[in-house]
């Protein structure tokens, strides 16, 4: 009895701890609520009945087809960040980035944004990486996909400027605004990298007026982000990361034309390429959103931009934009379950050498 009272003593009953709590329950709440709006506002028209009658058409070979570029999109994607994460952590391979990124995937189908924290665990345990690194590539990797993002959304106004505005008139303004914020990002994220030593001492300077301890720990965590900013020094590496982007973009637009192929819209609708482009770059916008697999704002946007850009059928537009998000979601889910079991199994790694860790290397 006296141990059990002990051990409630220990307990951290702290309120930091119980606001973070709080916070987190707060922001999934808030996730919940922008899903359901616009779950609700995509399908507000749709006849259910006819919903599925257009889905179940899909034929089984163009559902292959997407699972298989879909596999190929993880694959590039998993390419560009080993490229960001070779300065530090070069016993990284495509194959691991490969593993996490499932692992990510799948957890951010539950809840938003918890993947990018796994997959950098995944790594800590199987290659020993470390943490605050890997989570400054996938900053990096955010920044990119913006950078990239901004330029097809300039394609696409190229291509629809007119009836892009008619439908969607902030997209353009927002769309300048974001090219020039992630460039500045970029920029600043470069200057700091080569620039390390002395961005440090300013830092350093700035925050010890406010506390010379809390700065210390503060310089020691930054330093070990900037580990992940490596990659910005390396012409070779920016080139690598430019042709993963562009092949990873491309991969996304060849994803949703093999699903106008599938439902037959190149013939009853004449969606090409063009409008492949188009719809990738106005959906990727819903996947911004913070919501459980991106569900109800990819939805919205997909069906959104395919009625008024291309005055389709609401019942086809949805039914288009649910397959295509429905069996991306599946082929994370499937794989996340293996590749977190697989990545369990492996020997557990304690150093960024990628050295065993001494009671593994016992066994």
């Amino acid at each position: 009895m006296r141990r059990r009272f002990d051990s409630l003593l220990s307990l951290n009953f702290g309120i930091p701890d119980v606001n973070a709590r709080l916070k987190k329950i707060a922001q999934y709440l808030i996730s919940l609520v922008l899903m359901f709006f616009f779950l609700y506002w995509a399908f507000r028209e749709v006849d259910p009945a006819v919903l599925w009658g257009t889905i179940v058409e899909l034929p089984l070979f163009w559902v292959a087809a997407i699972v298989l570029t879909t596999l190929c999109t993880m694959v590039l994607r998993s390419w560009r960040w080993v490229v960001l994460m070779r300065p530090f952590a070069p016993q990284v391979t495509v194959r691991d980035a490969s593993l996490a990124l499932a692992i990510c995937y799948s957890a951010n189908v539950a809840i938003p944004r918890s993947g990018e924290a796994l997959r950098a665990i995944s790594l800590k345990w199987t290659r020993g990486t470390s943490i605050s690194s890997v989570l400054a590539t996938v900053v990096v990797e955010r920044i990119l996909d913006l950078i990239w993002l901004s330029l097809f959304l300039g394609v696409s106004l190229l291509l629809l400027r007119e009836r892009i505005n008619q439908a969607f008139p902030l997209l353009e303004p927002l769309g300048i605004i974001a090219l020039i914020g992630s460039l500045l990002g970029l920029v600043f994220l470069a200057f700091i990298s080569f620039y390390r030593e002395r961005a440090l001492f300013v830092i350093e300077r700035l925050l010890s007026k406010v506390s010379p301890r809390f700065a210390g720990k503060i310089i020691d965590l930054l330093g070990t982000f900037l580990n992940g900013l490596q990659a910005l020094h390396s012409p070779a590496a920016y080139l690598e990361i430019v042709a993963s982007s562009l092949l990873l973009n491309l991969g996304y637009t060849a994803i949703i034309y093999e699903a106008f192929i599938g439902f037959n819209f190149t013939h009853t609708f004449n969606l090409g390429l063009e409008a492949a482009l188009v719809i990738m770059t106005i959906s990727s916008i819903g996947v911004i959103f913070p919501t459980p697999g991106s569900a109800g704002t990819y939805h919205a946007f997909f069906g959104q931009a395919l009625v008024h850009l291309y005055a389709m059928d609401t019942n086809a537009a949805l039914a288009c934009a649910t397959a295509v998000h429905a069996i991306a979601n599946l082929t994370y889910l499937t794989l996340g379950g293996p590749a977190l079991f697989w990545q369990w199994r492996r020997p557990r790694r304690d150093s960024e050498a990628g050295e065993p860790a001494p009671e593994d290397s016992d066994k």
